[in-house]
């Protein structure tokens, strides 16, 4: 988050999501690659679509909104 601190508005009532991308060295040490603003929500595969359903659900349930919508 500090990578993009000066970058992220504070806003009262909205929010954004962030994707940021990773990649794991020989040593399993983490390495940010990119932070993409507005980040791709269409999937590919069976296993990004059960992982952006999962992320929805998460996002709804920490803006206390699960149980408004079922995906």
């Amino acid at each position: 988050m500090q990578a993009v601190q000066k970058l992220v508005t504070n806003c009262v009532q909205s929010f954004e999501l962030y994707g940021f991308d990773f990649m794991f060295d020989s040593k399993g040490k983490a390495w940010l690659l990119e932070v993409n603003g507005g980040p791709s929500m269409t999937s590919n595969t069976k296993e990004d679509e059960k992982l952006k359903i999962g992320l929805i659900d998460d996002t709804m349930t920490v803006i206390n909104l699960e149980g408004m919508y079922k995906l």
